[in-house]
């Protein structure tokens, strides 16, 4: 992304004001412990200052920089530095060379990486060297200059300001953008004069506080969107101030609405006569404004504006701009609270609601409902609820919190003569807002939330298996219970075309002892049926997504540095499966991989190819004990699992999930036999015949209403999109389903493609491409033909296709 595209999107509101101001709040707390940064780096470039690097003492270098290297929160992975210490110790004045080039504030930055990178990589395919690697060392160098370098905080970063953009592998380019990053931030805190001297250590900490301390970040959140509560309400009270601020918008955000409403009948006609008036430097006031409403009113014979006053008719004109920063921002908030509690169930990704409301209509509220999964509605729950604003009736200063009744709840105790009553904190002054006070009140209310919602211990995840049972009992250490086979998979909220078939498949492929991979196009739901058939069985799972850079550092496990500097054996993410870390139990949990075909396979899985067909493994490394890590199949006869402390067992039980895009199959070349014979290829297709009467299926699934659209039903207009799609580029129902809620609420088929369908179609033909645009300009949906000149455009930026 171009710097100029960072800044707007980092810039477009006050959000940035409001993060910076809170962080230097919270640097002033106890809870900020970040410090030991800069006094560690302040060392290091203190011992480089004026150090002439050279083959005779690259490798004592490297040492200090080893030693420097926090046990808390270090500063990059330790085998970066293990293999780069290698790497000296064989070529010590090449090294000496590169560490010399890197520190070359005259050279081109990418280049100086790169040139590292490409190197080391001619030395040895199977050197490891982390962008953190060259933070540090760069930091090292100049902490003024260079920042350190956290992925998870980066990405995090930039998915806050709804940058999505997949971030290279390139090691070189991706410290470069990320140096782009902080010097924009730099920049800022200079500008605004926030920092006195700010330097490139300041920008990087702020960045990882942004995304790493809830304490900081959900208050940063609670006070963007009540600001935003704030204006909303002020404008719902006195609409010509609401037109005043229309008319001071950025002239090019006016045009993009001015060309989303144009053609449109009924309420978006006024939206854009009113976009229309404003751009044409014409006069605009709440008199005008119903004189546009009586126009375009007069036109149709029933009352089109009976459930529209003046603020939801105008209110996106205000809130398009904002919508997508104002859910990242809710999110965070909702996925803070469901953290507190992370053993429990709870509906995923319900109910949540932004300024737009329930009903689309636009308010200045905002808020969600955090509930069991065994409930169907919220208003069938007692509630972990969250709110920000009011409606027009009420204040819009408060922030509020607690536990919320459902309505269906009370209408059944009332029949029994009961009632329970609500417990709800109320903050009028978003300074008063913390995220402690927020974590005591929900612990608080919890125990009655459960009981309300008629908990028992089966709707618990079980954290440990030597807890008692019903009976009183103390449950034995060991599996627990074999997984029955013989159980129907349930598939809920999914729809497959032929489910008896792929059900029987994915049994039988388990029954047998398989592993399985669901392989389709994007959005079948292969994740979601992942989940469901761990479900069905009722077993617990643990889902990951696949990385490039996996090792068997990652999934299997080595060793990691404690606190008084010995090293102990840390489990990865597979052997963390088998072991219950707290009272060496067993667990029984499965693996769902996601895109597992992006990990190098092979060189990820390792020992466990051998573990999983029935093989004793016996690793390197040493438990604390002093023995080897033994890891071994549960044998066949075996009555009761017996662990030590230096053993993992895998159940027999066991099985791993993984999930694979066709587009990607050509990875399955990439993958040994030895792997793919443990595995089950199922195949997760999209519905052969597409009609209207499906898609009526799915909207019913996905709770869309049908209805017209531009003079096209929903679910006719959406097969034909999905039947002129998969003609080019076969796609499944989840991304049908994005674009059917796209469009049910703003009307508007041309950016649902431009935002759901056409990143898809990254590799196909050319001609292809235009042969779909074309189709889709024939097509009976009118919206196509209107806006063919924005999605030619796009099509020219995105794929450098000239139509």
């Amino acid at each position: 992304m171009k710097i100029e595209d960072l800044k707007g999107k980092f810039f477009m509101d006050n959000y940035m004001d409001i993060a910076i101001e809170e962080y230097l709040k919270f640097k002033e707390t106890v809870d900020y412990d970040e410090k030991y940064k800069r006094e560690v780096l302040s060392e290091i470039n203190d011992y480089l200052k004026d150090k002439r690097i050279a083959g005779e003492n690259v490798i004592e270098i490297i040492k200090y920089f080893q030693s420097k290297n926090p046990q808390k929160g270090g500063f990059v992975h330790w085998s970066n530095l293990d293999d780069l210490y290698k790497y000296a110790e064989e070529k010590p004045s090449e090294v000496a060379e590169l560490f010399n080039y890197l520190y070359d504030d005259s050279a081109d930055l990418e280049d100086r990486i790169r040139r590292f990178v490409n190197t080391g990589e001619r030395y040895n395919t199977t050197i490891k060297f982390d962008t953190s690697l060259f933070g540090y060392l760069l930091a090292g160098f100049s902490l003024e200059k260079y920042p350190l370098y956290r992925d998870q905080a980066f990405r995090e970063f930039l998915n806050s300001f709804g940058i999505n953009e997949s971030l290279t592998e390139d090691v070189a380019d991706k410290y470069s953008t990320y140096y782009e990053v902080c010097n924009i931030l730099l920049d800022y805190f200079k500008e605004k004069n926030y920092i006195k001297n700010p330097d490139m250590l300041d920008a990087q900490d702020f960045i990882y506080c942004l995304t790493n301390y809830k304490e900081l970040y959900v208050k940063v959140s609670v006070k963007y969107l009540y600001e935003h509560a704030k204006v909303l309400y002020s404008f719902s009270k006195d609409i010509n101030a609401f037109l005043e601020y229309l008319k001071e918008l950025d002239r090019e955000y006016l045009q993009v609405l001015y060309e989303r409403y144009k053609g449109d009948e009924k309420v978006n006609e006024i939206r854009f006569r009113v976009c229309e008036m404003i751009l044409n430097g014409d006069y605009v006031d709440e008199k005008n404004l119903e004189s546009i409403k009586n126009e375009v009113a007069n036109k149709h014979e029933k009352d089109i504006l009976k459930s529209w006053n003046d603020f939801k008719i105008l209110f996106p004109l205000y809130y398009e701009k904002y919508k997508e920063k104002v859910n990242i921002e809710i999110r965070k908030i909702y996925n803070s609270i469901k953290s507190i509690f992370p053993n429990f169930k709870f509906k995923e990704n319900k109910y949540i609601s932004d300024f737009y409301g329930p009903q689309n209509f636009g308010g200045s509220r905002c808020w969600f409902a955090i509930y069991p999964e065994k409930k169907k509605t919220h208003k069938e729950a007692a509630q972990l609820f969250f709110t920000i604003g009011g409606d027009e009736t009420e204040k819009y200063s408060n922030i509020s919190y607690g536990l919320y009744i459902g309505d269906d709840i009370n209408k059944i105790l009332e029949e029994k003569g009961t009632k329970e009553h609500d417990d709800i904190e109320t903050i009028d002054n978003p300074n008063d807002f913390t995220y402690k006070k927020m974590v005591k009140k929900f612990i608080e209310v919890f125990d009655r939330f459960k009981k309300i919602n008629g908990i028992n211990r089966e709707d618990i995840i079980k954290v440990s298996h030597g807890e008692k049972d019903k009976s009183g009992e103390e449950e034995k250490d060991g599996f627990l219970h074999e997984i029955d086979f013989e159980r129907e998979i349930k598939i809920n909220n999914l729809f497959f075309e032929d489910a008896e078939v792929l059900s029987k498949q994915i049994s039988t492929a388990l029954k047998s002892g398989k592993h399985i991979i669901l392989v389709g196009p994007p959005g079948t739901g292969k994740s979601k049926l992942a989940k469901e058939i761990c479900k069905s069985y009722g077993v617990e799972y643990e889902m990951v997504t696949a990385m490039s850079d996996w090792s068997t550092y990652d999934t299997i496990g080595g060793y990691k540095p404690d606190r008084d500097g010995t090293l102990y054996f840390d489990e990865g993410v597979f052997l963390r499966l088998f072991k219950n870390k707290k009272n060496n139990n067993s667990n029984i949990k499965w693996l769902i991989i996601d895109e597992i075909n992006r990990a190098d396979i092979d060189k990820a899985f390792g020992v466990l190819f051998s573990a999983l067909t029935g093989d004793r493994v016996t690793l390197s490394f040493k438990s604390k004990s002093g023995e080897n890590i033994v890891i071994r199949p549960e044998e066949d006869d075996e009555e009761e699992v017996e662990i030590q402390e230096h053993g993992y067992v895998i159940p027999k039980d066991f099985r791993i999930i993984g999930t694979m895009n066709t587009y990607d199959k050509t990875s399955l070349y990439e993958m040994s036999y030895a792997f793919m014979r443990r595995f089950a290829f199922i195949p997760v297709g999209v519905p052969k015949n597409i009609d209207k009467d499906l898609v009526a299926k799915y909207l019913n699934i996905w709770g869309i209403e049908d209805k017209s659209i531009n003079n096209v039903d929903l679910k006719e207009g959406l097969a034909e999109v999905w039947n002129i799609i998969n003609k080019y580029r076969r796609v499944g129902p989840a991304i049908i389903e994005d674009i059917a809620r796209y469009v049910s609420v703003e009307g508007d088929y041309t950016s649902a493609v431009i935002l759901y369908v056409l990143p898809q179609f990254e590799g196909v033909m050319e001609n292809d491409i235009k042969k779909f645009a074309e189709e889709l300009y024939k097509s009976s949906i009118g919206d196509f033909s209107r806006q063919k000149d924005r999605l030619d455009g796009f099509i020219k930026d995105f794929f450098g296709i000239k139509m």
